[in-house]
């Protein structure tokens, strides 16, 4: 198909959505939230672009999408398949339009019970443009847990352009985890998400991305009135990774809360990525923002880009937030090593320890032990690089 252009796009969809694209124009390398990503190469590349049709599941455990398509359904939800869905005029983010124009449906997917499964994301086709979009509903008063997992055996050379539209009702609570591993020879993949919290929505977002492969998350999260968001990141890079967050909170309406902690763990010549904002709107008075990000360095050649930032439009509020970047704590390796604990075996306790404070937070205890043992065999296989003594 090769490199994408605006007028290439303006075939496969023109309408309002491709105005909105115009607009905003095509991320490059100088684009505010892809300054340290090096989106350019991803998007000039030659691919063969993918397209998938709607396809009847079976009936199974899991929600699993394969290159595109559902292929297995929870028997407690139900999907469909809209050739438009209302995009959010408003997001800040041009891939997050390309991705609404190029997939040829939306995948949506409506919780109207309690409901807790898996959303497995396998991409196996190289050197291909997958581009999808996946809505999720959550009824009033219901309650969801999707644990999202990634698999990219196969797919070197590839780039995924997906993301999440998710309506959360009044007084509904979503908990969303995201455990992404990728290395350096599978698929790039860059994510455009909008979460919408009606009042007294709920949602607890973790996110884990471990390995060497190419990935970033940009979200738009909207806060209507007593709504509560707790964000959670975890961040473990290796080799010559770019990968991170992009996370947009907004507060619209009264009394809303918003918890953020980002966690980042750096080695070889790995970018790791989190622009945070949290924004309060003048009508968002009362409001309970807090937001702090650290990152340990590993390696002389890896960078942190942290850019923690509060927004904010009214003085009735409790505000906070913070950023460190450094080394492992000398001390605490000190007190370990003199404990007669080698130092290669120090560091990795620390460093564990470290990513456990996050880890831990998972509600789900089967999750969490999943998660963990990413964290350890991305950490433990990572590609050898000289490391900060």
């Amino acid at each position: 198909m090769g490199a994408l252009s605006l007028d290439l796009v303006r075939e496969h969809s023109p309408g309002p959505l491709f105005e909105r694209l115009k607009q905003l124009g095509l991320p490059g390398n100088k684009t505010e939230q892809y300054r340290h990503f090096a989106v350019k190469p991803l998007l000039t590349r030659d691919y063969t672009l993918k397209t998938a049709a709607a396809h009847t599941p079976k009936t199974g455990e899991r929600l699993v999408i394969e290159d595109g398509v559902v292929t297995e359904l929870p028997a407690d939800c139900s999907v469909s398949y809209p050739s438009e869905l209302m995009a959010d005029p408003d997001h800040y983010d041009a891939l997050y339009f390309l991705s609404h124009l190029l997939a040829p449906a939306v995948i949506a997917l409506h919780i109207d019970e309690n409901a807790s499964f898996e959303l497995r994301h396998i991409v196996s086709d190289a050197r291909t443009l997958l581009p999808y979009r996946l809505s999720v509903t959550v009824a009033p008063e219901k309650h969801a847990e999707i644990f999202e997992t990634f698999e990219g055996e196969g797919s070197a050379e590839s780039l995924v352009l997906y993301g999440i539209d998710a309506e959360i009702g009044n007084g509904a609570a979503l908990r969303w985890i995201r455990d992404e591993r990728g290395t350096a020879e599978e698929t790039a993949l860059i994510g455009t998400h909008r979460f919408h919290l009606a009042e007294n929505g709920r949602l607890e977002l973790k996110t884990f991305d471990f390995g060497s492969a190419q990935a970033l998350h940009l979200y738009k999260i909207d806060l209507e009135a007593h709504a509560r968001c707790d964000a959670g990141h975890l961040l473990m890079a290796s080799g010559t990774a770019r990968r991170g967050n992009v996370v947009h909170i907004i507060h619209h309406a009264p009394h809303a809360t918003c918890v953020q902690e980002a966690r980042s763990v750096l080695r070889g010549a790995a970018t790791g990525i989190f622009d945070g904002l949290i924004r309060v709107d003048a009508k968002a008075r009362d409001a309970d923002v807090r937001q702090n990000t650290k990152a340990v360095l590993l390696s002389p050649q890896a960078y942190m880009y942290a850019k923690p930032q509060l927004e904010i439009y009214t003085d009735e509020l409790e505000a906070s937030h913070g950023a460190t970047i450094g080394q492992l704590d000398e001390d605490a390796l000190f007190y370990l090593r003199s404990r007669g604990i080698a130092e290669e075996e120090a560091r990795s306790m620390l460093v564990l320890a470290f990513a456990d404070a996050l880890i831990g937070s998972v509600g789900d205890n089967a999750y969490a032990e999943r998660i963990r043992a990413d964290f350890r065999s991305a950490y433990f296989t990572a590609p050898a690089a000289k490391e900060i003594p």
